[in-house]
């Protein structure tokens, strides 16, 4: 029975997950919405059982194997200069920011400390598409974007591992494995064994693997008792935009870039997607945020997953030439 209901969960994420993209959306929001629908906040079919979460922490080390075997080091060390400064200010202004917010909203100082190493990170994959559809990969916006984007989701997964052993008080699975199966992913990059092992975990991860791990965070999403939390999620999901926008602006303009294209790449950072959920997810594991508590930061997650596309898709076709 256990085996089928994996089967049910992954299908239907698949699905919403397809029918996310063909509305415009990104493909982590359906999956993340086919975990509420068949979890407890809707329909209560699908349980997280102790198979469903092995599956989802697996699901988590392909998704950073594959993100440090996707990461171009040439092309990193190319717009170094760039990149670094987006990636810190990126980095700094929500860690700053983020906590101050959470602790003025009620919140205790270690759940806020965990916000800000949360909404440090950025999706890579969901820049990546909006990019790919305007043309723009191949050109030096998409290249400083993609860096950035890359060396930002760095720092956070070092700020989140040390976290987990200062704040949660262990390094198991969740706390380590991820920021391994990165660097792992990023120095077999050259090997030609990378090129089956990518192909592997890409069919594996994208049929089996991803699907569980973005519906297991849906399974357990309560959004009932995020009701009372509606006017915190607003604030956070407005701070969580504003703060990589104008922290990667910033470090775009003291890199020399001009504000058109420091604000499209600003845009660009916007986005938390798969990487925060798996920095969520961390945090769960290393017990340093209960599952109620972090609903709310699951939801600001995928409010700014939404909005990113719509701020970027103008700002880039704007864009001749960074």
């Amino acid at each position: 029975m256990s085996f089928l209901l994996i089967i049910v969960l992954i299908i239907i994420t698949i699905l919403l997950g397809k029918l996310a993209v063909k509305l415009g959306f990104s493909e982590v929001v359906g999956q993340l919405l086919a975990g509420v629908i068949l979890g407890t906040s809707l329909l209560n079919w699908v349980q997280s059982t102790a198979l469903i979460y092995l599956l989802a922490e697996i699901g988590i080390a392909m998704l950073m194997f594959h993100s440090g075997l996707s990461s171009d080091l040439k092309v990193m060390k190319q717009h170094i200069k760039a990149s670094s400064a987006i990636a810190v200010f990126g980095v700094v202004v929500p860690v700053l920011v983020m906590p101050l917010a959470f602790v003025l909203l009620g919140y205790d100082l270690r759940v806020a400390l965990f916000a800000g190493v949360v909404f440090a990170a950025t999706s890579i994959s969901i820049t990546l598409a909006v990019l790919a559809e305007q043309k723009k990969l191949a050109t030096s916006l998409g290249a400083i974007i993609l860096s950035a984007a890359i060396l930002d989701d760095v720092i956070a997964l070092i700020a989140m591992t040390v976290f987990s052993v200062v704040l949660g008080g262990q390094l198991g699975l969740g706390g380590l494995v991820p920021l391994v199966a990165f660097t792992v992913g990023l120095l077999i990059k050259k090997y030609t064994l990378a090129d089956y092992l990518g192909k592997g975990t890409t069919m594996a991860g994208k049929w089996f693997f991803y699907p569980i791990f973005f519906g297991s965070i849906g399974l357990t999403l309560a959004l009932p008792s995020t009701s009372d939390k509606i006017i915190a999620i607003i604030i956070f999901s407005i701070l969580a935009i504003l703060t990589k926008l104008i922290g990667s602006f910033f470090g775009a303009k003291l890199s020399g870039l001009s504000s058109s294209v420091a604000t499209a790449i600003g845009a660009g950072m916007v986005s938390r997607g798969e990487m925060a959920l798996v920095i969520i997810q961390i945090g769960i594991s290393s017990g340093i945020v209960s599952q109620n508590l972090s609903s709310e930061m699951i939801v600001t997650v995928m409010i700014t997953t939404i909005v990113a596309p719509l701020i970027m898709k103008p700002l880039f076709k704007n864009i001749k030439k960074p």
